[in-house]
């Protein structure tokens, strides 16, 4: 049975993630597809750098991405495990990651949010490990760090500040100090950045470009009745997960229950963020954090096992309609 192999930390769930992972990544491995994303046009500084080492190497790029989501599957698994989120170790969020980024093909092309999530994963788990430490200010200024280097790829990923300031709020670090050090976080990169262009007498460049890129709409994306299908079980089966999650809050530690909340939050952020002209598909990969560690705790909560087994199953096959169909 698929749950029970994925819900336990052992050698063979480990091994099955990857061969799975290349499994749903065959076609944009094989197949150059999708559309460019209005990244590639107008692309922020360390974008830039990546884009024209890739820009005609679409197995090498796919690979990329691949590799990255590969790491992204780990990372989640590994928060889940080290923060005790689900009642024993696991692997099943991070399967669910990989299912939930692999609906959407255009999704699995290497685009800059791929190389700014492992960074904002990185700020959150930096803001974990700081909570209960008298002096946080240090993994408040590192956790900013990550993300503002993070949007050097990504401009629009700099918003997710604001989920950063909830987790500093949510986890009692928010003071003066850290706010103030997660503010120096945040102009470091850029400052550095400037500092680059204006030694090369191109600062204007660099301004418009991140003026640019930060005001600028960016949906592309027109979905079809298939989409819409697909988006909207995705959705119900969030919701689910998240009023089950939200059930078994009282019962459970007080760390443990703002750990939720945060991920909560965090797909709420992605979700408002993706329905808006600025934001698209592009988010799956950031969406993507909260939702597995959501819906895998809702399916942990199952009491009958063949339930477990048949919405796993269930949301495989799913999507592997939706890399056909949509």
């Amino acid at each position: 049975m698929l749950f029970r192999t994925f819900n336990r930390n052992d050698i063979v769930a480990l091994a099955l993630m990857p061969i799975l992972l290349i499994g749903f990544w065959a076609n944009t491995l094989l197949f150059d597809q999708s559309p460019s994303f209005p990244y590639d046009h107008n692309a922020m500084p360390l974008w830039g750098l990546i884009i024209g080492v890739l820009k005609s190497n679409h197995l090498l790029a796919s690979a990329i991405s691949l590799l990255i989501a590969l790491i992204m599957m780990f990372s989640v698994n590994r928060i889940v495990n080290r923060y005790n989120l689900f009642n024993g170790q696991t692997n099943v969020p991070g399967l669910l990651y990989m299912l939930l980024v692999s609906g959407y093909l255009m999704a699995q092309k290497l685009h800059p949010v791929w190389l700014f999530t492992p960074l904002f994963m990185l700020a959150i788990e930096r803001l974990f490990t700081a909570s209960g430490d008298r002096k946080p200010m240090i993994w408040c200024f590192e956790a900013s760090f990550w993300l503002s280097l993070g949007s050097l790829f990504y401009a629009k990923g700099i918003y997710f500040i604001i989920i950063i300031w909830m987790i500093m709020f949510i986890l009692r670090l928010m003071t003066t100090r850290s706010f103030l050090a997660s503010l120096i976080g945040i102009a470091l990169p850029y400052l550095f950045s400037f500092a680059y262009y204006f030694w090369f007498d191109l600062s204007e460049s660099f301004l418009s470009t991140v003026y640019e890129n930060f005001i600028s709409p960016i949906a592309f994306f027109e979905h079809t009745l298939y989409s819409q299908i697909y988006n909207g079980i995705v959705i119900f089966l969030v919701f689910i997960s998240i009023l089950s999650v939200v059930r078994i809050l009282p019962a459970i530690k007080i760390i443990t229950r703002k750990h939720y909340r945060i991920f909560i939050w965090l797909i709420v952020f992605s979700v408002v963020a993706a329905i808006t002209p600025y934001y698209s598909l592009e988010v799956m990969p950031i969406w993507a954090i909260g939702t597995a560690i959501v819906v895998g705790r809702f399916l942990s909560l199952l009491q009958r096992p063949v339930l477990r087994e048949i919405f796993l199953l269930f949301i495989i096959a799913f999507t592997i309609a939706a890399q056909f169909l949509i």
